[in-house]
């Protein structure tokens, strides 16, 4: 005889019932840890595009034995390029979306330093977050910001 006892009929579609609950909640986990993880990326490239950039106009900016600083044009456009495509040259597609030189600054706070800043628009992944019971959508991008200040060699 095969019978069912009274607790398993109970019990029939509980894991379907316990996973329609969970579910939207994994999945939500899921985005927002994916979300957090592609911010990190392209804050991790901006610093160290920022980084790379300073050192190269800190390795380019003194002039002679005089040890003065000097920021001509053309350093300032190859630190540029270098931050926003990887080369001086300014060739390929920027290493973030959206990134431009204008988002570059290239300046000398003292007599024997160069600072570089660079700022970039995140762009999220999933655009908006819709809010509950009306309200206008979460928007989730932010200015990401890095600034690196080297002694001129």
């Amino acid at each position: 005889m095969n019978r069912i006892s009274p607790i398993g009929c109970k019990q029939r579609g509980i894991a379907a019932l316990e996973f329609v609950v969970s579910a939207p909640l994994l999945i939500l986990l899921v985005f927002a840890v994916t979300e957090l993880a592609w911010a990190f990326h392209q804050y991790h490239t901006m610093t160290r595009a920022t980084r790379d950039g300073a050192r190269y106009m800190a390795a380019n900016a003194t002039v002679g034995s005089v040890g003065m600083i000097y920021l001509d044009a053309t350093r300032v456009q190859e630190t540029g390029n270098l931050i926003v495509y990887g080369n001086v040259t300014g060739a390929g597609a920027p290493l973030l979306p959206g990134w431009t030189q204008g988002d570059v600054a290239v300046t000398s706070p003292d007599a024997i330093h160069v600072r570089v800043s660079a700022t970039y628009d995140y762009m999220p992944l999933v655009g908006t977050l819709p809010t509950f019971y009306g309200g206008e959508p979460l928007n989730l991008q932010f200015a990401m910001q890095s600034t690196v200040e080297m002694r001129a060699l």
